[in-house]
């Protein structure tokens, strides 16, 4: 049996530990003095929004029932997918400072075609005489069971949706329109409606302007401070690259028929460590 003075020592020790580790946290960490956050960056452009941002995975997206036999389609819990999103902190015209900038989606179905409300402000610094904004839309299936992607994505038309007297500084809602998908009875599809920004505005002058994705604001959020950041005079970004950075929103939905069982989140797995 280990005697009580040799516990006493055991303790004491303990205790000498943990105020070391406790130092050392202070010195690395001084209080009042917060981790350093990676600055927001935003591209310097006509800005779109959709409410797909708010809930990325295809599970966590609105539901629409399907039913075959009367070609109806139904959208759950409408009313709570048409909640206002608040964007001061994402468009303002300083990141730093948000505006009260609210906005709601507006989601509806006529027949077989769903429209709905998207978000964009011009804060490309032009005002914008004309535009085009692109709209693209894609269909995925999903398996019933695990709730994950199978087979290809059947792309839609690509349809420009064109944007005309948008003064710098100026946001606006617009609509974009789409068609629904007819799944079988049992089942999911995982539908996207994209709307991506234009390459290309002309200011009311008739000047062209094309988008430069390394024009940009950056933003140490909760420090009040932004800087805008410009490419080096006379450099040219490769058109294909530029032009893949085009500012993009979406908005995703799950279409399922009417026998097809609950969407499910597809399965994770535990990172694997090396010891």
């Amino acid at each position: 049996m280990m005697h009580p003075k040799i516990w006493i020592w055991v303790g004491l020790g303990a205790v000498l530990i943990l105020a070391a580790a406790n130092l050392a946290i202070l010195a690395a960490f001084p209080p009042g003095q917060q981790h350093v956050q990676e600055p927001l960056k935003r591209a310097d452009w006509v800005l779109p929004f959709g409410p797909g941002f708010e809930y990325r995975d295809p599970y966590e997206s609105p539901v629409i029932v399907y039913d075959g036999v009367d070609e109806t389609w139904h959208l759950r819990n409408a009313a709570a997918w048409d909640r206002t999103i608040f964007l001061g902190d994402r468009y303002s015209l300083d990141p730093a400072h948000p505006e009260d900038i609210r906005y709601a989606p507006d989601i509806a179905i006529e027949s077989d075609r769903i429209s709905l409300d998207f978000f964009t402000r011009n804060l490309a610094g032009e005002d914008c005489a004309r535009a085009d904004l692109a709209v693209t839309t894609g269909v995925e299936r999903l398996n019933a069971t695990t709730g994950s992607p199978e087979g290809d994505i059947l792309p839609g038309a690509v349809t420009t949706l064109p944007i005309d007297d948008l003064a710098a500084g100026e946001w606006r809602e617009v609509r974009v329109t789409a068609d629904l998908p007819r799944p079988g009875p049992e089942e999911v599809f995982y539908l996207t409606i994209d709307l991506a920004a234009p390459y290309t505005l002309t200011t009311p002058n008739g000047t062209p302007v094309t988008f430069d994705f390394r024009r940009e604001t950056v933003t140490i959020l909760g420090t009040g401070t932004s800087w805008k950041e410009e490419p080096d005079p006379g450099s040219t970004p490769d058109p294909d690259y530029n032009r893949a950075r085009l500012p993009r929103a979406s908005a995703t939905f799950i279409v399922m028929g009417r026998d097809a069982p609950e969407p499910v989140p597809p399965p994770t797995f535990p990172t694997l460590r090396a010891e």
